[in-house]
């Protein structure tokens, strides 16, 4: 049904983070109209309930209120009048700082529109209005929106997904307009921080303008970052814009600076890989229920792999660092027991409740395709390479993608990426894939690292203690078990996360103190421990075993051969230290 929709949102009680929302519908020709809230945002795979934050309902016609009925957790349906206009109004309580949320207060108002806009189920396609009423008047307006001319903050969606799609930002935040490859583009930025924009603004252009050198071209006729620097750490993808929060003081030094570079490049390549290269699954969105796809691996996980990526090429950072940030990543893998419990692909189908409800169990159960799924990327790049002699890259795959189906908005068809992939380099990876996306196998790192003259070096055993498997903590003066690895000495006998720690061998032991007293002893021991559960005392025996490397580092081989060298250089456009 043709309906016009137009929403109001108004902040006057800031001071209580309630925002006030109207949605007015004209010419609905049905007796009943069925409104709903979605439960998730796209780009965020958790249901989040956002009508858990809602009050105050009610529905009015030209005449006065109308009635209406709550039919479940999200739907809401009311009489319509016979001139088929229905006004809705409502309060949304927004005290949530973070990337997929909403945040009102004195100072500004952060929203998206899943969590404040009512959608009718079959009108998702129909062009909607929003109007915005910031508290102060000296607050502006910041979307990816069009204003509407000449109505002062007030905006243009061709329909309810673009709503949802482009995030607004309203208060005195600090706004920098730049220009790159004749696109406009806008910095917004809300809270303080150390940031040094001298460095950055150069920094983000040359980001930008490697990204779009893979593509060929920006696919967007204006773009918008969204950054709030608080306390937190976290991005979301948009068509047309991106939101960033990132800790506002931890921008100073190179590290900590490369981090946060690391965020931008990695949301913005999401215009590309996931905003427009997606798979059928995520054509259409259903905001009432989940929304499954095996892709993850891939939107998320190249995705993650290009960000570290893309700043190497900007020359922003050289090999050196880049090669020590893979020793980080491998270093999370390699000690996270559940990498051999859920595959790549079930990582990826099981997002909805797995990935962002971790528990005690997490490090033994699962893996998360952000980080497997960079590093699985990461190895299909160097397969690619090698087996073609350098001639063809995952660049190359990226495009492919890109031209076949992201450039003309079509989804591709999820069970056909692999074969995809493929034809776009010109190789059979099918043993590839079934190994790294449907087992629980180790990745073969040496094996693809050797042909570019680097190893993987194991560090952390020289002198070390034997193994207990145990991860603990410091709380409230109390030695606390913050995780037990599966198949551990600690686990084996019968330790459990929560326990409190108290002595080895009747010696009292600390958080800080565990690794020194566990030296005093030698793989093969039985050692007893004694800890309390729910304030009963236990003792038990482990027996302990080897110690296992605490990290991993990638380094250059001394001996590589020449062509490895090229090789290397070709992938990450320099030779570097030997």
């Amino acid at each position: 049904m043709a309906a016009a929709i137009r929403y109001r949102v108004s902040m006057e009680k800031a001071h209580a983070h309630l925002f006030d929302v109207e949605m007015t519908i004209e010419g609905w020709s049905d007796s009943a109209l069925t409104l709903k809230l979605p439960v998730w945002t796209p780009g965020s795979y958790l249901v989040r309930e956002y009508s858990r934050h809602l009050q105050d309902f009610e529905a009015v016609g030209a005449t006065g209120p109308l009635r209406w009925q709550k039919l479940a957790k999200q739907t809401w349906r009311m009489e319509v009048p016979a001139d088929g206009q229905v006004q809705v109004r409502y309060r949304v309580y927004a005290n949530e700082l973070t990337v997929r949320t909403s945040h009102l207060d004195i100072t500004h108002a952060f929203f998206n529109g899943a969590c404040l806009f009512f959608y009718v189920p079959g009108c998702e396609s129909s062009p909607c209005e929003v109007s915005v009423a910031p508290l102060n008047p000296d607050w502006r307006v910041s979307t990816a929106l069009a204003a509407v001319p000449g109505r002062q903050n007030t905006f243009q969606a061709a329909s309810y997904d673009e709503l949802v799609d482009s995030p607004f930002e309203v208060g005195t935040h600090r706004i920098v307009p730049f220009t790159v490859q004749g696109k406009p583009h806008t910095l917004a930025v809300w809270g303080k921080s150390n940031l040094d924009y001298n460095r950055f603004l150069p920094d983000l252009e040359s980001l930008i303008t490697t990204e779009a050198k893979l593509f060929g071209s920006l696919p967007y006729e204006h773009y918008l970052f969204l950054v709030h620097f608080a306390d937190g750490y976290g991005g979301l993808e948009h068509r047309n814009s991106t939101t960033l929060l990132y800790p506002r003081f931890e921008l100073r030094g190179d590290e900590k600076y490369f981090k946060f570079l690391n965020l931008v490049a990695h949301e913005f390549f999401h215009l590309w890989n996931v905003k427009r290269i997606r798979p059928s699954t995520l054509d259409r969105f259903d905001y009432a229920h989940e929304n499954y796809t095996r892709s993850l691996w891939f939107m998320e996980g190249a995705t993650s792999y290009y960000d570290e990526l893309i700043p190497l090429r900007a020359g922003i950072y050289d090999a050196t660092h880049y090669l020590k940030q893979l020793g980080t990543h491998i270093t999370r893998l390699l000690t996270t027991p559940g990498r051999a419990v859920q595959s790549l692909a079930e990582s990826s189908f099981d997002t909805w409740i797995k990935l962002y409800r971790p528990n005690e169990n997490s490090l033994n159960s699962q893996v998360s395709y952000y980080l497997k799924g960079q590093l699985v990327c990461l190895l299909l790049d160097l397969e690619i390479r090698l087996r073609t002699d350098g001639e063809r890259s995952l660049d190359d795959a990226m495009r492919h993608l890109w031209q076949r189906y992201g450039a003309v908005d079509t989804s591709f068809p999820e069970a056909e990426l692999e074969p995809i992939i493929e034809r776009a380099v010109g190789l059979d990876l099918k043993l590839f894939f079934d190994h790294a996306l449907r087992s629980t196998g180790e990745l073969d790192f040496e094996g693809h690292f050797g042909p570019f003259g680097l190893q993987l070096v194991p560090t952390g055993t020289d002198g070390a203690p034997p193994y207990l498997g145990l991860r603990t903590q410091e709380q409230n003066g109390r030695t606390t078990v913050q995780n037990v690895e599966a198949g551990s000495p600690a686990q084996l006998a019968g330790m459990a996360t929560g326990d409190e720690l108290v002595a080895l061998a009747g010696w009292k032991v600390t958080h800080g103190t565990l690794k020194d007293r566990l030296a005093d002893w030698r793989p093969g021991d039985r050692l007893e421990v004694t800890y309390f559960r729910r304030e009963e005392l236990r003792t038990t025996t482990a027996r302990l075993t080897e110690a296992r490397p605490a990290a991993y580092t990638v380094e250059r081989r001394a001996e590589a051969t020449a062509q490895e060298r090229d090789r290397l250089i070709a992938w990450l456009g320099e030779r570097g230290p030997a």
